[in-house]
C-alpha cells in the first residue's frame, strides 16, 4: 500500500473540526502496514481536543503497524510551543519535558491507573487555581470523570487506552478538558446491554441520560455518582458537557440537552467538560441527585 500524507488544519472544536477528525480517523483505520506522516503546513491553532484526538490517531497509527512520520518542520511556532508545553511533543520523543502554563498536560494511558490519574484531575486539572473551589466540590467533579476513565478499562477495548488533555483559555474564562478513546463506543455497550442491536445511536445516548438507568446487578458498566449529578452541576453551574459517540453527539448545558446524530462519527468516545472559571456560580449538587445517579461512558 502507498504511504499516505494526513494533512491537519486549523482545528477548533466546532462540529466540522469533529468531521475532519472522524474522518482522518476513518483513513487510520482503514491504514495497516505502510507509512503515514503527519503534516501541519496550514494549521496555525489545535484546540485540546484536536489534540487529544490527534494523539490517539497517532497511536492508532502505530497499532496498525504502520510506519508513523511527524513533520516537525510542518510545524508554525506558535502550535510547537503549544505542544512542546503540554507535553504531547515530548510523549511522542521530541524535546524536552513540558512545562507549567495554560494547558492540562497531554495524558495517555494504555493501562489503568487509578491514583495517577486521579492526582491527575486533582492537581493538574482543577487544582491550579483557576477555579476557586472547595476540596469536596473538586471531589464532585473529578468523580464521574474518573468513573468515565475507569469504564474505558472495564470494557471499552481500546487500542490506544484513554487520552486526556485540557485547556485554561483566560480570555474566555473557560476550563476544558477532553478524554478520548477508540473502544466500541456507548452506541455498542448499550446495544449488547440491552440486546437491542437495531437502536439508533442517538437513542443509545437517550438511555443513558434517563434517570434510573442501570446495569448494577448485571454488570459493572454502571457505577457511582452519575449522569445526573454530573447534569445538575453543569445545568446549576454554566458548564457544558459534551459526548460524541459512534454517529451520536449529545450537548449538555443550563439550557437543555441537545441530541443529534451526525453523518460522519467514529468507533470510540470522546467526552469535553467545559467549566466557567467564575466561582460565584459554583455551587454543590443536591443530595437527591447525590443519591440517585449512575454513570455510564
Amino acid at each position: 500500500m502507498k504511504a499516505i500524507s494526513i494533512e491537519i488544519p486549523r482545528l477548533n472544536d466546532r462540529p466540522n473540526d469533529f468531521n475532519i477528525l472522524f474522518n482522518h480517523w476513518r483513513t487510520v483505520e482503514n491504514t495497516k502496514n505502510t507509512g503515514i506522516t503527519f503534516r501541519f503546513t496550514n494549521c496555525d491553532f489545535l484546540r485540546q481536543n484536536a489534540v487529544a484526538f490527534i494523539g490517539g490517531l497517532i497511536r492508532l497509527a502505530q497499532h496498525n503497524r504502520n510506519n508513523v512520520n511527524f513533520a516537525l518542520d510542518t510545524l508554525q511556532p506558535r502550535v510547537r510551543t503549544n505542544l512542546e508545553q503540554n507535553g504531547f511533543l515530548y510523549t511522542l520523543g521530541f524535546g524536552g519535558p513540558p512545562w507549567d502554563g495554560n494547558s492540562i498536560p497531554y495524558r495517555e494511558d494504555t493501562v489503568y491507573n487509578h491514583n495517577e490519574f486521579t492526582g491527575y484531575l486533582s492537581e493538574r486539572w482543577l487544582g491550579r487555581g483557576w477555579l476557586q473551589i472547595s476540596d469536596t466540590l473538586k471531589r464532585y467533579i473529578t468523580q464521574p470523570v474518573i468513573e468515565a476513565y475507569i469504564n474505558v478499562f472495564d470494557h471499552a477495548n481500546s487500542p490506544i487506552g484513554v487520552i486526556t488533555c485540557g485547556q485554561h483559555y483566560p480570555n474566555l474564562r473557560e476550563l476544558t478538558l477532553t478524554m478520548v478513546d477508540f473502544g466500541v463506543g456507548i452506541p455498542h455497550t448499550v446495544r449488547t446491554h440491552l440486546n437491542q442491536p437495531q437502536l439508533s445511536s442517538v437513542d443509545t445516548l437517550r438511555w443513558v441520560f434517563q434517570p434510573g438507568a442501570t446495569t448494577k446487578n448485571s454488570s459493572a458498566l454502571a457505577r457511582g455518582l452519575g449522569l445526573k449529578l454530573l447534569k445538575s452541576f453543569i445545568k446549576e453551574n454554566r458548564g457544558n458537557l459534551e459526548i460524541y459517540s459512534d454517529t451520536a453527539y449529545v450537548c449538555i448545558t443550563r439550557d437543555g440537552e441537545n441530541f443529534q446524530g451526525r453523518s460522519i462519527g467514529f468507533r470510540g468516545t470522546l467526552v469535553q467538560l467545559t467549566l466557567q472559571c467564575d466561582a460565584k456560580y459554583y455551587t454543590l449538587p443536591s443530595e437527591e441527585d447525590y443519591d440517585s445517579g449512575e454513570m455510564w461512558f
